[in-house]
Formats: structure tokens, sequence, C-alpha cells
């Protein structure tokens, strides 16, 4: 068992029978390094006309009941004129470009 460092001392008169003195499992390395994960999938509530905008599972402006799309569900409705992407929750940044394309950014002969 690992020493308690020297400032952490029990207090006198205070139980603690009840105190778990179990060690918790290490973060897995994967888990430090991406940090939380979002829920996988886009979410969309589409209104009449088709008209809608996807947003990411867990943005706050998603609509409750929103339906969870696949990412080819996803793109498939965003390439419609009244379908938006959410610029508040990554749900732009993120499939803007698999829509147009990488071009931007890369050099070409």
């Amino acid at each position: 068992m690992a020493r308690r460092p020297a400032q952490l001392r029990p207090i006198p008169g205070v139980d603690y029978s009840a105190v778990p003195a179990v060690r918790l499992p290490e973060p897995s390395l994967i888990k430090v390094a991406l940090g939380e994960r979002r829920p996988s999938g886009w979410g969309m509530r589409g209104g009449p006309r088709g008209q809608g905008t996807i947003h990411a599972p867990d943005c706050t402006e998603a609509p409750p009941g929103a339906t969870t799309l696949s990412l080819d569900q996803a793109l498939t409705l965003a390439e419609r004129p009244a379908v938006t992407l959410c610029s508040l929750c990554g749900a732009a940044a993120e499939l803007t470009p698999l829509l147009r394309g990488f071009e931007d950014g890369f050099d070409q002969p």
C-alpha cells in the first residue's frame, strides 16, 4: 500500500472505519489522452418540407427527441438545401469538409 503524504494526518476523535481504503483504478491512457468522448452519431429533428438542423448528440441546441443519424445519413441529409449544420456544437466544422472535400489548406499541383 502506498504511503500517505506527510501533511495528511487523522483528526483525533474521528472514526474512519467507514472510509473506503481501496485505491481506484488508473484511467486508461486513451481516456487520459483524448479526454471525455461525446456520444457517437448525429441528431436532427426535421420540419415540414424536409428542413432542419443537424447537431452533435450532446449539443445543447439539439431538440428533444431528435433522431440519431449515422454519418452516412447525416451527410445525405446535409446535402439538402433546407438542411443546415449547427455551428455551436461542431457539426458544421466536422461535416462540411466531408461534403465539400479537403481542398482548402492543401497544396494543389
